[in-house]
């Protein structure tokens, strides 16, 4: 993920992409310590150096207490997500269980048994999951789980 708010041309991957994830996740500042323990990394020079790339990148800021908050993005690659609980969640997987619960209530209600409108909604529901789980699956790949 590149962020082009400060300059940043470098992309911002693994370890970094990991420890902003978790920040985002938990929605409030974390101390150096913190992240240390909840990325599982030795080093709490490691997590500083990381801090300070995604610092330069524009994608956390520390207070004046020391803790770093991470920043919403605006970055094209969230485009396709949701915050729920401050946990990336990509916008197809609402979409997908909208439609599906829209069909079994129309289903149910209109008394409908014509099998290819149920069996092309059932299709259509789990396509838009498979690709929800695929974008899932890059947030994944970035932060080198």
């Amino acid at each position: 993920m590149t962020n082009k708010r400060k300059g940043s041309s470098k992309p911002v991957t693994g370890t970094a992409f990991k420890i902003y994830m978790i920040m985002l996740s938990k929605g409030s500042p974390m101390g150096v310590r913190e992240i240390q323990h909840a990325v599982g990394l030795k080093s709490a020079s490691t997590v500083k150096y990381h801090l300070d790339r995604l610092r330069a990148s524009g994608l956390v800021r520390q207070l004046p207490d020391g803790k770093y908050e991470a920043i919403k993005p605006d970055n094209p690659l969230f485009a396709g997500y949701v915050f729920v609980f401050n946990t990336p969640v990509p916008r197809l997987v609402p979409v997908a269980i909208g439609y599906a619960v829209f069909i079994a209530t129309y289903a149910l209600l209109a008394n409908v048994t014509d099998p290819v409108l149920i069996i092309a909604s059932l299709g259509f529901a789990l396509y838009t999951i498979f690709e929800a789980w695929r974008l899932r699956k890059l947030l994944k790949y970035l932060s080198g789980e």
